[in-house]
């Protein structure tokens, strides 16, 4: 489940402390269409028996009955109990949050996904008995996916919370002893590492053809991509076509920077308090975009290291924007993984990015703890690399394992390795090499082999030591760039700005891009000021829209 942009009271002054808001009017009337298009018909029992007429079809277990109805923030679940086996199965739709087109492009992805997941790890993921389009599914519901369900289980964040937070603010639980936190967090380190050994050709989506074959052969659907459209109410007409993949990091970072840029010019309400929150808002994104295109993301210092210049081909490897403690299902008396759940928001993407520590170890992002009072992402930060240093231990000693268990030739997930298959010693340092060099796992047959690596824990470590994280952090979260931006990127990108703000970083603007910055201001303050609503653009008229700004209508 994706967290939505705070709805704190709106204060007329510049909010560099907080992300931007999401757009009410827009979130309103989506609610409004999920409730019509699918909400109300379920009061029709009639409705109800052919979805249990679709489940048991394509589960074929015997008796299938209605169970329940669930509804998530991007999909509504449609579960059926079967008495022979005693099983679950749901039928989970995407709610008509955005078009039908990108609803079953979306589907497919995350299809592809879990049955690459599936296939090239141990990592427990719902098996998938169908997935149909919108006009296979004789509820009128749209396009769907059949897959197991889970009742019986809990998410491994109600094992890692504060039990005293409302469920509003969950954050960590500060007084946890620091093995049984270890020994939680080695859950997800195990599952982490796991993906971290998947690699493609290309960044972008992944598709799953006939024949068996997995590759990236669509655009990336990464988390932000579909905030901008269901928070903000950007159209979809100009965020380029659905078959484009991107072949270098550049490209990656290029992409966001626009992506950022072209939320802010279409996002009509809850965008701004005043002129100046204006100016700092535009000023966040033209720089950010600025040192994308100069080549500086993730940063000068990565880019620099020996051990990351970037092979030719690159490689990009799996980043799953959701993966959090949310949406890993655990069995309540045991605490072992019964399924890691929610991969649409998976594809393929940058190693620096891939290499950022968990962002989740505190259950709560760094814009919004301390329920957003000011100071918040600084305090945060100091009390993150705590967290992050368990965090790493656990990772660590998956790690150890891995290497051991490859060396022994039994690779596993979390089954302790055989001692008798391990050196003599007892030290595993010597297969941790085997970790070094990221083989590709794809079935697509030939095997791409990479600049040597330092494990996953180096990585993440280095990530946060030299600020590369919070650079990532701004280039995947929208909503939370704002803050992020102005406090760990815009002086270390661009030098000295002791005020903080927009006004310093003017100087260097030529003529024109001031020209250009009060031209979006001034469309800013007329929405702010104007009618709430929300634009149903054309698509001619949203690309001229945004190229405007940009230079050019599609992303």
């Amino acid at each position: 489940m994706s967290e939505p942009p705070s709805d704190k009271k709106r204060v007329d002054r510049r909010t560099r402390e907080h992300g931007m808001f999401a757009d009410d009017e827009v979130d309103r009337l989506q609610d409004k269409i999920a409730f019509d298009q699918v909400n109300a018909k379920l009061k029709d029992p009639e409705l109800r028996a052919e979805i249990v007429r679709l489940v048991k079809k394509y589960h074929g277990g015997k008796g299938g009955t209605w169970h329940t109805a669930l509804r998530g923030s991007y999909n509504g679940v449609f579960v059926v109990k079967f008495d022979e086996p005693n099983t679950y199965a749901m039928m989970r739709i995407p709610l008509p949050r955005y078009s039908l087109a990108m609803r079953e492009e979306k589907l497919r992805a995350e299809v592809a996904i879990m049955r690459y997941v599936e296939a090239n790890t141990t990592i427990p993921v719902p098996h998938i008995y169908h997935m149909g389009i919108a006009e296979q599914n004789p509820t009128g519901l749209g396009p769907f996916i059949i897959m197991d369900f889970y009742p019986d289980t809990i998410d491994l964040s109600d094992l890692l919370k504060d039990p005293a937070e409302p469920y509003s603010h969950v954050t960590i639980d500060q007084n946890m002893p620091e093995d049984k936190l270890e020994n939680l967090y080695r859950q997800m380190a195990n599952i982490v590492l796991q993906l971290d050994q998947l690699t493609m050709p290309q960044s972008g989506s992944l598709c799953h053809s006939t024949d068996g074959e997995f590759t990236v052969a669509s655009r990336m659907l990464p988390q932000t991509l579909t905030d901008v459209v269901t928070l903000g109410g950007c159209p979809e007409s100009v965020l380029g076509p659905p078959n484009r993949v991107l072949n270098t990091t550049h490209e990656v970072y290029q992409y966001y920077a626009d992506l950022h840029m072209a939320q802010f010019i279409f996002q009509r309400n809850d965008a701004v308090e005043s002129e100046d929150d204006a100016r700092d808002k535009y000023m966040a994104r033209y720089m950010f975009r600025r040192a994308a295109y100069m080549g500086l993301l993730p940063s000068p210092s990565y880019t620099s290291r020996q051990e990351h210049i970037t092979p030719t081909p690159e490689t990009f490897k799996l980043i799953c924007d959701d993966l959090t403690p949310w949406n890993v299902l655990v069995d309540p008396k045991t605490g072992d993984v019964v399924a890691v759940v929610d991969w649409e928001f998976a594809w393929f993407g940058p190693r620096s990015m891939a290499s950022d520590p968990p962002w989740w170890l505190m259950l709560q992002k760094p814009q919004y703890w301390m329920d957003e009072k000011p100071g918040c992402i600084d305090d945060w930060a100091g009390k993150y690399p705590k967290y992050l240093d368990v965090f790493l231990k656990a990772l660590e000693k998956e790690e150890e394992k891995l290497a051991a268990g490859r060396a022994a030739g039994v690779p596993s997930l979390g089954e302790e390795c055989d001692g008798s298959k391990v050196a003599e010693d007892g030290r595993v340092v010597e297969w941790l090499d085997k970790l070094h060099v990221s083989d590709d796992s794809t079935t697509t047959g030939a095997s791409q082999k990479g600049p040597k690596e330092q494990p996953l824990s180096a990585r993440m470590r280095r990530n946060w030591e030299d600020g590369s994280f919070w650079i990532n952090y701004a280039t995947r979260r929208t909503y939370g760039l704002d803050p992020v931006y102005w406090k760990f990127i815009d002086e270390r990108l661009f030098g000295e700005n002791p005020g903080g703000g927009y006004e310093k970083r003017a100087e260097s603007m030529t003529a024109e891009a001031r020209e250009l910055m009060e031209m979006v201001v001034r469309d800013k303050m007329e929405e702010k000021n104007g009618e709430r609503k929300v634009v149903d653009w054309w698509a001619e008229e949203a690309r001229a829209h945004l190229a405007r700004v940009l230079g050019y209508g599609q992303l």
